[in-house]
């Protein structure tokens, strides 16, 4: 809480920010992003893993197969409101 200088009998002065119909919007957009790729990232991660580094067979087509069933869940992700 703010007082103003000068007088003690004026109520305190809370800084109020009410975001816009525009600023909302742009907040949510923001938001999904970030949910998408947190998602998606990893799964980048995963496909490089399974394409270029030389691992068991095995280890390669269990991260390939993880990556096939991210990127619908990052969709579902980003797209909600």
């Amino acid at each position: 809480m703010r007082r103003r200088c000068g007088s003690s009998d004026e109520p305190p002065v809370f800084d109020v920010h009410t975001p816009t119909d525009r600023e909302a919007l742009l907040a949510s957009i923001a938001a999904r992003r970030r949910r998408y790729f947190r998602v998606m990232i990893p799964c980048l991660v995963l496909v490089g893993f399974g394409f270029f580094v030389p691992a068991p067979i095995p280890i390669r087509l269990t991260a390939l197969a993880i990556a096939a069933f991210m990127p619908p869940i990052a969709a579902v992700l980003g797209n909600t409101r």
